[in-house]
């Protein structure tokens, strides 16, 4: 009796699938098409990103695979690796960057920013904005001096 237990619980665990890694084949934002074991080929897999989070995950690019349900056919991505990129933080720091080397660093010691910088509101300090910045150095003299040519 044992024995025919066992037996159907082996059976039925076979059935299940169990999560495993894949590899992007097609990348995207959304849905994925990812190589499995032995070629095999699984069509528009969703991708779960977490909540105000969100990247292309490149051809090639490792990911983890959870089939729901232990289906294959309701698989879903949790977690890409593998990129063109890879960044090795600290312990504590944090880094969001994307496939053109381009990054906002956290750092122990403050953000670090890499690359250029483009906005599209106001950039301001405790002091003031760019735009206050330079309305006053446009219009600021050194004695009978004109304003600064060119301006700002």
């Amino acid at each position: 009796m044992i024995d025919a237990i066992r037996s159907q619980i082996s059976k039925a665990k076979t059935q299940v699938r169990q999560c495993f890694l894949g590899i992007v084949a097609r990348g995207s934002s959304s849905s994925l098409q990812l190589k499995g074991f032995a070629d095999e080929v699984l069509q528009e897999v969703e991708l779960v990103q977490q909540v105000g989070f969100s990247s292309h995950v490149p051809d090639a690019a490792k990911v983890v695979v959870i089939p729901l349900q232990g289906k294959t056919a309701k698989s879903i991505v949790v977690a890409t690796s593998g990129g063109a990129i890879k960044i090795d933080v600290a312990e504590g720091e944090t880094c969001i960057y994307d496939q053109f080397g381009h990054s906002v660093w956290l750092k122990k010691d403050g953000t670090y920013i890499e690359g250029d910088l483009f906005v599209n509101g106001e950039v301001k300090d405790k002091k003031g904005t760019m735009q206050e910045i330079r309305d006053q150095y446009n219009q600021h003299k050194h004695g009978s001096s004109s304003a600064p040519s060119p301006q700002m």
